[in-house]
């Protein structure tokens, strides 16, 4: 979820415009960014415990100078950055309340994620161009991350938090059926590439089918994602 949408923005935005210098500081910001957002999320969850306060200190100052870094290479990049607000507040307040794993809190981190694929595209635009000019596929290709990346956390709670609860796999299959028709769709009105996409999320939604109640362990499961994430990614930078 973390690094997927940065390296297929980042890809993609190379192949149309090249690479510049403000990729790396982004990228490191993102991941830097994300820390800091993890230990603010325990230093909350643990009711502000001291020990938790150092670390969440330590990652914001480093994120808050790549953030000005990037802000040197690029300025008109810091418009994107109050899109993301809204999710942050809502992951820090789940936190607090201790449900972080909720599904509406795990859906805002992925909403997130996948808004990182239009800013790594953009930051790769010819300089000079327009920041907020995105082309229709790479929304549609962080759709795709989206779509995705929301459904798993559907069909991980299948698997291990919500393992053997009907209501969680009915919600899961039914989503990843109705994400399955969109790509579908996409694959007939916009470009048969999609059909790629619409493989991929059928067979997502094979597998969130299938898969629950079964004994798997939460490794397997997690490699699975992994597999399933690699997969993702070739999909993604194919589909036009």
């Amino acid at each position: 979820m973390l690094l997927l949408p940065f390296v297929v923005g980042t890809v993609r935005g190379v192949q149309d415009a090249g690479f510049r210098p403000v990729t790396l500081a982004l990228g490191a910001l993102w991941l830097v960014g994300y820390l800091a957002y993890f230990a603010g999320g325990l230093w909350l969850k643990s009711r502000r415990r001291p020990r938790y306060r150092r670390p969440m200190l330590t990652y914001a100052a480093v994120a808050a100078a790549l953030g000005l870094v990037v802000l040197l290479l690029d300025p008109p990049l810091a418009v994107w950055a109050p899109t993301f607000l809204p999710f942050l507040a809502l992951g820090l307040w789940a936190s607090a309340q201790r449900t972080e794993r909720s599904v509406a809190a795990g859906g805002a981190m992925t909403v997130a994620a996948s808004l990182m694929t239009v800013v790594a595209y953009v930051a790769c635009r010819v300089p000079g161009a327009p920041v907020l000019v995105v082309p229709g596929v790479v929304w549609l290709v962080a759709g795709l991350l989206l779509a995705y990346l929301f459904g798993t956390v559907l069909y991980v709670k299948t698997m291990i938090r919500e393992r053997g609860v009907r209501a969680y796999v009915v919600a899961s299959v039914a989503y990843h059926a109705a994400v399955t028709v969109a790509a579908a769709v996409l694959a007939v009105v916009h470009d048969p590439s999609w059909w790629w996409a619409t493989a991929f999320l059928a067979a997502a939604t094979a597998r969130a089918a299938v898969l629950p109640g079964r004994a798997l362990s939460p490794r397997a499961v997690g490699i699975g994602e992994i597999v399933a994430t690699l997969l993702l990614a070739a999909v993604a930078l194919v589909v036009r």
